[in-house]
C-alpha cells in the first residue's frame, strides 16, 4: 500500500488538502487554548506589587477611632472575594473646619461640595497589593491610579469617596535591571 495513491489521497482516504486543513485547524484551537490556560498577559505581563495611598476626607470622628484599633493588615475585599491587597497604615489628621472639599458620588453621578465636620478627620491608607494585569491595573474591580476616586472596603470596614494620591509598582523580587 502506498502513502499516496494515484488520486492524491493519503493512505487512499484523506485528501491532502483536507489534512492541511485540519492541521491547521487543531494549530489554531492549540493556541486559544494556550493563550486562555496561560498566566502571561502578553505585552502587558503578568502581575505587578503596587504600593498606593487613598485619603478620604471628613472622616467622623467616631469611626476614625475605630479604624485606630483596626488590626493591621488589613485584607481587601470585593464583590464577594478577598483581594491580593492589604490596608498596611492608616493616618489620620484633624479636618479644617473651614475648608470644602468636592465628592464624587458613584451611585448617583453627582459631584458634591461639602465642608468638614468639627471633630472630622482625613484619613490616608496606605495598601500593598498586586495587580493581575500591568496595562489595566485593576485589582479587584477598581483601577489604581493616581486621581481616580477609590473605595477602600475590608471586612470590617468600608469607606468611599476616596481619592487615590499616589502609586509606585515595586520591581519584582526576581527582575533584573
Amino acid at each position: 500500500m502506498r502513502v499516496i495513491d494515484k488520486k492524491g489521497k493519503l493512505f487512499g482516504k484523506l485528501n491532502i488538502i483536507d489534512l492541511l486543513a485540519i492541521l491547521l485547524i487543531v494549530a489554531v484551537l492549540a493556541l486559544i487554548g494556550y493563550k486562555l490556560t496561560s498566566n502571561s498577559g502578553g505585552l502587558a505581563g503578568a502581575g505587578q506589587k503596587v504600593v498606593y495611598t487613598v485619603e478620604v476626607k471628613n472622616v467622623d470622628a467616631a469611626v476614625y477611632e475605630s479604624l485606630q484599633k483596626e488590626a493591621l493588615p488589613s485584607q481587601l475585599t470585593a464583590a464577594n472575594e478577598m483581594l491580593d491587597a492589604y490596608v498596611t497604615d492608616i493616618q489620620g489628621t484633624p479636618a479644617d473646619p473651614n475648608a470644602y472639599h468636592m465628592q464624587w458620588d458613584g451611585s448617583s453621578g453627582d459631584l458634591t461640595l461639602s465642608q468638614a465636620q468639627d471633630g472630622a478627620y482625613n484619613v490616608v491608607f496606605t495598601i500593598e497589593g498586586t495587580v493581575k494585569d500591568n496595562l489595566t491595573s485593576v485589582l479587584g474591580t477598581q483601577e489604581i491610579r493616581v486621581g481616580k476616586t477609590h473605595i477602600v472596603k475590608t471586612t470590617t470596614f468600608e469607606l468611599e469617596g476616596g481619592c487615590i494620591t499616589s502609586c509606585e509598582r515595586l520591581a519584582d523580587e526576581g527582575a533584573e535591571g
